[in-house]
């Protein structure tokens, strides 16, 4: 079918949901560059936003089984590609908090989850994409949520989130315990993803005491004593964040991504895989 306004219109809906089923800006580019090739050859269809949605969905489960196969070998902890752009913008995706812990879903689970959760689609729509029974819709649901176990916080404000960040960064170059123990909850936990190319931390780390042994074996290296790197303020799937960037080359070493609860921090996201440290202009993907 031909691909009218109204059809290409829907790139940023597709796209959304293949990013968020996935993780990875590429593969989620792959497949909705796909559907729409495949649009090209159908004819007759009544509802082009369920079809599109359909095929979208159907071909992120696909891929998603294949990604997690591969990631069995990854090296280290996996943290979904971020969204980095230096201003704000309504980012095409889940916090990037909550789509590390999509991680726990089954790709059923995880499509339905984003329908629901993030477009606050109908379950008779989103029963219709995925091919069952609004029932058992319910079911993936209730079940996501509990395999997620997230507590629910009050959103924290985006300058107060932006605070927290700066007082974190700002402590740990002093070196501060006792204010670092001040914005970080006890049960913080890091997760840091080098992907084999890049120094990381191979395993999840949690609690307060091992959180910080960590930071300050860190703030030891030769290129931190040497204030080799320069702090910048930037978005990361519309939340703020920080990147650490090499003052001489320019170059992105690494981004954090920082979630928090009220006035403290519960969990650090180091992405140093320099195949997942993008910058985007905005809405280079639509």
């Amino acid at each position: 079918m031909e691909l009218t306004a109204e059809i290409i219109a829907l790139r940023p809906y597709l796209f959304h949901i293949a990013y968020n089923m996935l993780g990875v800006v590429a593969d989620a580019e792959d497949v909705v560059h796909d559907v729409y090739e495949k649009w090209a050859s159908v004819d007759g269809v009544k509802q082009p936003k369920a079809y599109l949605g359909r095929m979208t969905v159907n071909q992120s489960i696909d891929r998603l089984q294949e990604l997690k196969k591969q990631r069995e070998s990854y090296v280290g902890s996996w943290l979904p590609e971020p969204y980095i752009t230096l201003d704000f913008e309504t980012p095409p995706t889940l916090e990037y908090g909550l789509l590390f812990l999509l991680e726990r879903l089954n790709p059923v689970e995880r499509a339905v989850f984003i329908l629901r959760e993030s477009f606050s689609e109908e379950y008779h729509y989103i029963a219709e994409l995925i091919g069952t029974s609004v029932e058992n819709c319910r079911q993936l649901l209730h079940r996501a949520h509990k395999k997620l176990s997230r507590k629910r916080f009050r959103p924290v404000d985006p300058s107060k989130h932006r605070s927290l960040i700066d007082a974190f960064l700002f402590s740990l170059q002093c070196e501060d315990r006792t204010q670092l123990e001040a914005v970080l909850r006890s049960d913080v936990e890091l997760f840091s993803d080098g992907g084999g190319k890049r120094e990381a931390a191979r395993k999840p780390l949690l609690g307060r005491d091992k959180v910080l042994k960590f930071l300050f074996g860190v703030m030891q290296l030769p290129e931190n004593k040497f204030n080799d790197f320069e702090y910048r303020a930037a978005f990361v799937n519309g939340r703020p964040a920080v990147l650490f960037i090499h003052r001489l080359t320019g170059e992105l070493d690494s981004v954090l991504c920082v979630e928090t609860a009220e006035t403290e921090i519960m969990r650090l996201l180091y992405v140093r895989n320099p195949d997942k440290l993008t910058i985007r202009q905005s809405n280079t993907t639509f």
